[in-house]
């Protein structure tokens, strides 16, 4: 009874672990209470859940363990996802219990380097022999805990939402170090505080009990010191970078439009009008300030008729003041949310950042390449099968189709200085000045020593527009910029959530690009968080929160430099893969390979010599060292001149190792004699006292 009690403790006590390692993770990123979030508690959130895996039994607990802390951060920071209306089944409850599965598994292969600790694991770390014990059982949970937090942000399924690294947006000395590392760095900086104050707590019962405490003091100091001087040195890599001046090489006059409309029940033409409205209030305030637009950004979704075949729709609608006309009146280019038609006949449409001329004409559109898993992007939707059951269950038929171009943005910036463009731009690094066979120039060639006719860098901005989440995904983020992007112009509509905490925690997600490379990020958002943000990571402008309100602003563009981020992608993610790799294939060596019995027949069989008090000798041979037991000393025998059999156990001839009170140094001729009258005294006493075998216990000892 007492021990199915302590078993339902048990239990209880995982569970309490990894729900309240949930809820503080829920806590410390951004939510309803702390709205950029918390990463003071981002610094022991993981210690519980730690814990529990440590405890852990079998791979099943393990699973269980790192599901349930999965399922409570994404319900409780993500519980918003229920308000997509007829998708709410699919992105809350669904994506709940494919996280908590995914999850899960991770949890299966970090509990996989704990579960076969030996009994000598736990003697040597009771006595704190194994100083690098504690670091591994550290560094471990880390690299698995980033390999989680990978795996959930990348792929179709990607949702980086619920992740460590959204906490710690407040310390923007800590977050510089995303332009090197990524946002990887920061999850394994905050994951290995987390497991050293796990390893400190579960220590404390140990040293109560162990013969040299002072060991164990010594090894959780190191680790300590460690993570002390990994933290110390982001700090001072983070203050360099967040107070190092950086001079824009031109700005874009930008108007941001926030007409905070509800996606549901509003209608195309009021959502123009009341854009069209705020723009016009915003462009005056700029003019006031002698400023003169050179883009205006309205957010995603806003049109729902199809281009190119609306061009002709936009000239006469909406009725009042068309959308090309107003353009035109404004002599300013656009670039609107709405619908691309990419196949008529498979009826393709994608979700698209249409860009428009400063005469109100259509130009062209980018695709969104990043859909949102089973709400804008479904498995099989061509299938009629799949088709006909959506459109019964659902009420719809089509989905959007995801765009396959990385596409940049040009256009002029007329608030630059209107000299012609610098020679030095189109001359090119290596090239031939060659005169005419009668010594004269040629004119076509000599012309472009006179005027650049080609691209000026000063007078044109390239932009990109990553569409609504997009922003939060460094792997699209990464093609545009790439492809020449010196601005991200994101827009995007989270309206449909209605709560603080989304708006929020995208925007935070979306920060960090602004950070890896180096450049200016805009954000135009139908209810928020329309902001805009430098390249250390810092507001230059926001707009509050679901109010209808623009403001004009002259973006700063910054000369493109490719970071370490910008040129290696993900590789710190990557070198701790590698880890797990190697730290992974040692734990399968130790654990089936170097006890396998294969190897076991190129073992050598350890025969030991135990001198007892009377100064006779004994022998015993063991198949295995894991099979010697303590020291035991027997009776004293009595010497005798009769002969007893061998043991079956000691047929081979074996090496003797000799532990005795006599000095170390011996000549391999005096070994080989003592050997040989140990061995006639040894059966000579045996056969006299008649001792059995299994009173004779040695030392565990390891040739």
């Amino acid at each position: 009874m007492c021990l199915d009690n302590f078993i339902m403790i048990s239990l209880f006590l995982q569970i309490f672990y990894s729900i309240f390692s949930g809820f503080m993770e829920a806590l410390s990123i951004g939510n309803e209470i702390f709205h950029f979030g918390s990463p003071f508690l981002a610094l022991f959130c993981l210690v519980p859940l730690y814990i529990a895996i440590r405890k852990c039994k079998s791979y099943r607990q393990a699973f269980f363990v790192f599901f349930l802390q999965a399922i409570t951060v994404h319900i409780m920071s993500s519980f918003w996802l229920k308000n997509f209306r007829d998708f709410a089944i699919f992105t809350l409850g669904a994506s709940a219990l494919g996280e908590g599965i995914i999850a899960g598994l991770c949890g299966i292969f970090s509990y996989s380097y704990f579960a076969n600790e030996t009994k000598q694991d736990k003697f040597q770390q009771i006595s704190g022999s194994l100083f690098y014990k504690n670091f591994f059982n550290i560094f471990w949970f880390t690299i698995t805990w980033v390999f989680w937090e990978w795996m959930k942000s990348t792929g179709f399924l990607a949702y980086p939402w619920g992740t460590l690294f959204l906490a710690a947006y407040k310390w923007k000395f800590i977050t510089q170090i995303a332009s090197v590392t990524g946002v990887w760095g920061i999850t394994f900086l905050f994951a290995f505080i987390n497991g050293i104050l796990g390893e400190i707590i579960l220590n404390l019962p140990i040293i109560k009990i162990s013969p040299t405490p002072y060991r164990i003091y010594r090894n959780l100091l190191q680790n300590s010191i460690l993570a002390a001087v990994l933290t110390g040195t982001t700090l001072v890599f983070g203050i360099f970078q967040y107070f190092y001046p950086r001079t824009p090489s031109k700005y874009v006059n930008t108007v941001i439009v926030q007409q905070n409309s509800d996606p549901w029940e509003s209608d195309e033409i009021d959502d123009i009008n009341k854009s069209i409205a705020l723009t016009r209030d915003a462009v005056k305030e700029m003019k006031r300030e002698g400023m003169r637009p050179d883009l205006v950004l309205w957010s995603e979704g806003i049109l729902s008729h199809s281009m190119p075949q609306s061009r002709s729709y936009y000239k006469t609608s909406p009725k009042e003041l068309s959308l090309s006309s107003f353009i035109e009146e404004i002599d300013t280019p656009f670039i609107i949310g709405g619908q691309g038609l990419l196949n008529s006949a498979k009826r393709h449409y994608g979700n698209a950042a249409i860009l428009f001329d400063s005469r109100g004409n259509y130009s062209g559109f980018y695709c969104k390449q990043h859909l949102v898993p089973f709400a804008e992007e479904i498995p099989y939707l061509d299938n009629p099968i799949v088709k006909t059951m959506l459109k019964k269950l659902l009420g719809f038929s089509n989905g959007w189709t995801k765009g396959n171009q990385t596409l940049i943005f040009q256009i002029p910036i007329r608030s630059a200085p209107g000299y012609p463009a610098p020679l030095e731009y189109s001359l090119k690094p290596v090239d031939i000045i060659s005169l005419n066979k009668d010594g004269s120039n040629d004119s076509k060639q000599t012309e472009k020593w006179i005027t650049n006719k080609g691209y000026n860098p000063d007078s044109n901005v390239r932009f990109s527009t990553p569409i609504c989440f997009e922003d939060a995904f460094p792997d699209v983020c990464s093609k545009l910029f790439k492809a020449g992007s010196e601005v991200f112009m994101n827009i995007t509509n989270d309206s449909w959530s209605k709560t603080v905490s989304a708006e929020y925690q995208h925007f935070i997600a979306a920060s960090y690009r602004a950070i890896e490379y180096r450049t200016t990020l805009v954000r135009s958002t139908n209810s928020g968080y329309s902001a805009i943000v430098g390249p250390n990571g810092k507001i230059l402008k926001d707009l509050p929160l679901f109010e209808a309100c623009a403001t004009g602003f002259a973006v700063p563009v910054y000369p493109r430099k490719f970071t370490v981020y910008a040129y290696c992608g993900d590789w710190f993610a990557y070198l701790c893969f590698l880890f797990i790799a190697i730290l992974y294939a040692k734990y399968l060596w130790e654990i089936y390979l170097k006890n396998s019995k294969l190897l076991k027949k190129f073992k050598p069989v350890t025969i030991i010599i135990v001198k007892n008090p009377d100064n006779i000798y004994y022998e015993k041979t063991y198949p295995n060292i894991t099979d010697i037991s303590p020291v035991k000393y027997p009776e004293i025998p009595v010497k005798s001149n009769k002969k007893s059999p061998k043991p079956k156990s000691q047929t081979k001839t074996r090496k003797i190792q000799e532990t005795d009170e006599k000095p170390a140094k011996t000549t391999a001729k005096t070994v080989k004699t003592a050997a040989k009258t140990v061995k006639t005294t040894v059966k000579t006493a045996k056969a006299k006292a008649k001792i059995p075998e299994k009173t004779k216990t040695v030392k565990k000892t390891k040739k």
